[in-house]
Parts: C-alpha cells; sequence; structure tokens
C-alpha cells in the first residue's frame, strides 16, 4: 500500500513512546492509590466500626449507591461518546481536570461525625459526598481505561499497554488497600489519637497525593481516530445493547462478587483470633488482615507477568483462561476450609489459598482485553466507537461488584447479630464476644463464599463466541477501513453504508493491490 499512512493507522507498527507509556502507568498508579481507600475491604470496617453506621443502614446506604451507580455510570459513557472538546479529543482533557475534585471527595467522604443522635444527619453528609465522589470519579476512570483503546491501533501493543496498566494498577490498589489498614492501625497505637483523626490526616495525605500523581496520565494521546459519532443516548445504549462480549464478561464479575468473604476477614481476626498468634507490638486485627492479604494475594501479580504465557496454554485465548483459573481458584479454596484455622494451621490455609489465587492476577488484564476487543467488534459491525459506554460500564460493574460485596457482608454481620466492639481500650478482650451464629458462621463465610463465586463467575462465560480467526479478520478489516480501502465484505456497515460508495466510484480492492 501506498497511501502515506501506513504510520499512523498500521496494525503493526509501534505508536507509543516509552515516556508516555511510563507517564500514562505512572498516573494510573496515583487513580489506585485512592481506589485502595474505598474498593478495599477496610472501607467497610471504616463504615461499621469507626463511622459507627449500623449494619441495617449500610445494606440500604449500598443499594442506593448501587442504584445511583447504574443510572450515573452509562449516562456518563455515553455523554463521552457522543462529546468531543474543542482540541478534537475525546478523553484527555478528563485526566486534565478530574484529579483535584476527585481528591476533595475522597477527603471529605471519610469524615466521620460522632455521635449516635446525629445519624441522619452523619447517613445523609455521608451519602452526598459519595455521590459527588462517585461522579468525578466516574468521569476520570471511563477516560483512563478508555484511552487504552485510543492510544493505537497496533492491537497488540494495546494488549501489551493493558497487560502492564493492569498489572501496576493492581500492584498499586493491593499494596495500598492491604497496607492502608496497618499503618493506621499503627499509627493509631503509637500517636494515641482516635481512629476517626488519624484516618482524616492519613486520607488527606493519600488523597492528594494520589491525585496529584494520576495527572501524569494526562501525557498519553489518542491516536485512533473517531469513527462516526453518536447521536444520542438512545443510540448508546443499543448500542450497549449488541456488544455481548461486554455484557457476559460484565455479567461474571457481578456473580464474582458472591465471594463477600473477602470484605469480613477483618472481622474474623478480630472477633476469632487472638493478637499472640501474631505476637507483634501494635499488630492487631487490621494488622493480621494485612498479613492474610498479603500472602494469599501477593502471588497474583506473578500471574501478571506471566499473562501472555497462560493465554497461549489456554489456546491464546483470555476467556478459555479465565475459567482455567476461577476453577483452580475454587478447588483450593474448598482445600483450605477443610484444612481450618485452630492453632498453626491458618498458616497453612492461607498458602494453600494463595496457592489457588495465584494465576487470579490475570483476570484484571483479561478483561480489559476482551473489552477492548469488542470495542473493534462494535465499530467493525457498525462504524461506530463506544470507548465510552464500554468503560463505564467496566466502572460501574466494578462499583456494582465492590457495593454488592459489602453489601452482602453486611446483611452477613446483620443476620449473625453483629455488633461492634470498641477495640481501643487497653486490654479489652474481643474473642469470643459476638454471637454464636457469628462464631460458627464466619469462618465458612470468609473461605467459602469467594469458592462459589468463581465457580458462578465462569458461567456467562460460556457463551462468548469470539474466536482469534474472528478476531484477526476484524483487525484486518478496520485497518483498510482507516486507510480508505475496501475490506473483506463481512462487516454489516461495509455492506450497507461503504460498498456503495466503493461501487458507485467502480473501484475493488484487487484494483488498489494492482495498483501497489
Amino acid at each position: 500500500m501506498s497511501t502515506g499512512q501506513e504510520n499512523v493507522y498500521s496494525t503493526s507498527e509501534k505508536h507509543i513512546p516509552k515516556k508516555e507509556k511510563l507517564n500514562y502507568l505512572l498516573g494510573l498508579g496515583g487513580q489506585n492509590i485512592i481506589y485502595g481507600l474505598i474498593g478495599g475491604a477496610f472501607f467497610t470496617y471504616f463504615l461499621t466500626d469507626v463511622a459507627r453506621f449500623p449494619s441495617e443502614i449500610l445494606i440500604v446506604l449500598l443499594i442506593l449507591a448501587k442504584v445511583w451507580d447504574g443510572v450515573n455510570d452509562p449516562l456518563i459513557g455515553s455523554m463521552v461518546d457522543k462529546h468531543t472538546f474543542k482540541s478534537g479529543e475525546k478523553l484527555r482533557p478528563l485526566l486534565k481536570w478530574m484529579p483535584i475534585p476527585i481528591a476533595v471527595f475522597t477527603f471529605l467522604m471519610f469524615v466521620a461525625f460522632p455521635g449516635d443522635n446525629l445519624l441522619w444527619l452523619r447517613v445523609s453528609y455521608f451519602v452526598i459526598m459519595y455521590l459527588c465522589w462517585d461522579i468525578v470519579y466516574t468521569l476520570q476512570d471511563v477516560a483512563i481505561w478508555s484511552i487504552t483503546a485510543m492510544s493505537t491501533p497496533n492491537p497488540d501493543e494495546r494488549d501489551n499497554l493493558v497487560k502492564w496498566a493492569r498489572t501496576y494498577g493492581s500492584v498499586v490498589y493491593g499494596i495500598a488497600s492491604m497496607a492502608i489498614p496497618m499503618a493506621l492501625e499503627i499509627f493509631v497505637k503509637t500517636t494515641g489519637l482516635s481512629w476517626s483523626v488519624s484516618i482524616i490526616i492519613i486520607v488527606f495525605i493519600l488523597a492528594f497525593a494520589g491525585a496529584g500523581s494520576s495527572y501524569k496520565a494526562y501525557a498519553i494521546r489518542e491516536r485512533v481516530p473517531l469513527a462516526v459519532k453518536q447521536e444520542s443516548i438512545k443510540e448508546s445504549f443499543k448500542l450497549l445493547k449488541s456488544n455481548r462480549i461486554l455484557l457476559l464478561v460484565s455479567l461474571s464479575s457481578i456473580l464474582g462478587a458472591i465471594g463477600f468473604g473477602s470484605s469480613l476477614v477483618t472481622y474474623f481476626f478480630k472477633y476469632k483470633i487472638t493478637e499472640e498468634f501474631i505476637n507483634l507490638p501494635f499488630i492487631g486485627a487490621l494488622g493480621m488482615s494485612t498479613i492474610f492479604f498479603t500472602i494469599t494475594s501477593a502471588p497474583t501479580f506473578i500471574a501478571m507477568l506471566l499473562v501472555d504465557k497462560l493465554k497461549k496454554i489456554c489456546k491464546d485465548s483470555f476467556v478459555l483462561l479465565l475459567i482455567a483459573v476461577q476453577i483452580i481458584c475454587a478447588v483450593f479454596r474448598i482445600i483450605a476450609y477443610f484444612i481450618g484455622f485452630e492453632g498453626k494451621m491458618l498458616w497453612i490455609s492461607m498458602i494453600v489459598i494463595a496457592i489457588g489465587t495465584l494465576p487470579t492476577g490475570v483476570v484484571s488484564i483479561a478483561q480489559t482485553a476482551l473489552f477492548n476487543d469488542s470495542i473493534d467488534l462494535v465499530e467493525w459491525k457498525t462504524g461506530r466507537r463506544t470507548e465510552g459506554m464500554t468503560f463505564s460500564m467496566q466502572t460501574f460493574f466494578t462499583k456494582v461488584s465492590s457495593g454488592l460485596n459489602q453489601g452482602l457482608a453486611m446483611l452477613a454481620l446483620s443476620l449473625m447479630n453483629y455488633e461492634a466492639v470498641d477495640d481501643s481500650v487497653p486490654g479489652a478482650v474481643l474473642v469470643g464476644t459476638q454471637s454464636q451464629a457469628f462464631e460458627t458462621w464466619i469462618w465458612p463465610l470468609v473461605i467459602l463464599t469467594p469458592a462459589i463465586a468463581a465457580i458462578a463467575y465462569v458461567i456467562p462465560l460460556l457463551f462468548i463466541k469470539y474466536t482469534k480467526q474472528q478476531k484477526q479478520l476484524v483487525e484486518s478489516d478496520l485497518e483498510k477501513r482507516r486507510e480508505g480501502l475496501p475490506e473483506s465484505g463481512q462487516s454489516p456497515y461495509y455492506r450497507e453504508v461503504l460498498a456503495p460508495k466503493f461501487a458507485s466510484v467502480g473501484a475493488t480492492e484487487a484494483d488498489f493491490e494492482n495498483e501497489n
């Protein structure tokens, strides 16, 4: 071909400079520092044992929050898809303007007012702060992930960017969500400050440090040209309905939220395991939870680095890879349950869980790669790209999964008649203070609900039928489309819209090949 635009539209050449990629990853890391405050098990603990919201009220709050997400996220995604800034860009300006508002509302959301008599006021304040945080966070999150689909037309380079983005983001999120609870606990015990004051100090530092770092993501460029722009929100939802891959993978994510035991780990350590288990100064329930998550989750980062090799083992299919890792996770969780937690057996159980969860590090990488494939597939079929809607739905389902996970945990605590006990009093006895239902069910809920969730996660994936050959056809046709060349003729959009234009000038693909 000699169109003079091979480098711009090539699906084989590299387009993203190393410095640009590095800045994007640094920005993504900053964003995940902030989400480490919200998405981890610590957030649930903050709401029950620091903010002192009754579990019954939290169930309602989390349901309302998810209803809000159900309205907010898709609307933002469709607005992103149908709007371009004066610069001609679709996403980058959002990466520039959102960090500071996110930092402000993150900080304000963790301001916990004392006093049971002011419960209605505290609830109202929290709801308003959460709604504001959710809007600005969604705008940034949609942009920061959508731009991976627009940063390069090369699918291999895009998959590589996604692999490193998910790996680095997950590492930062994992470190933040695991280290923050232990750091807070040590801070409280060494300074003598209350939990509420300590949280305000730590959150302020992390929120603005994370926001400052997330601004770095603004360095990445949009290179894939905008396709036909959506004319209405209704059209965006119509395109969403046709995105079968996105809907099935998202459904898997929601079913994966059944594993709410991860949100109960801190309660398990606080009321079932004595501090002598670790026997280190300043390490309590939060610190032991950090050790638990470090042992059971840290190995997942190894799988992220091996994702390409693991994918080849699974016939070069991300779908088969996702199915395999979930089955492995479920099997090892069941083994850990029967090993138990009495005495030193808990250490063995944690190691067994770690072995089973090791390959799950590929999940976020595989999901994002499938979302990007779905964007290409929708463009191939309809002529329209749906980065905004696709990744707003990813944000939506991530928050729904997190909310469902936390909501089910609150429901379980309520059914077990959980009552928060103040652990700030020196020498306070916590083990054995909860109900008999708590004593009976907390271990099976912590260990087995993630196993059930892993099996449920697999079911929607069985209905994804997108072969390697189909993907290659889509990528080849899109490269030709961007260069103004005739395609294979299998795309509905090409047959209905583009083919008549070529026919009107008497052009065929053979004519172009002979010319070049």
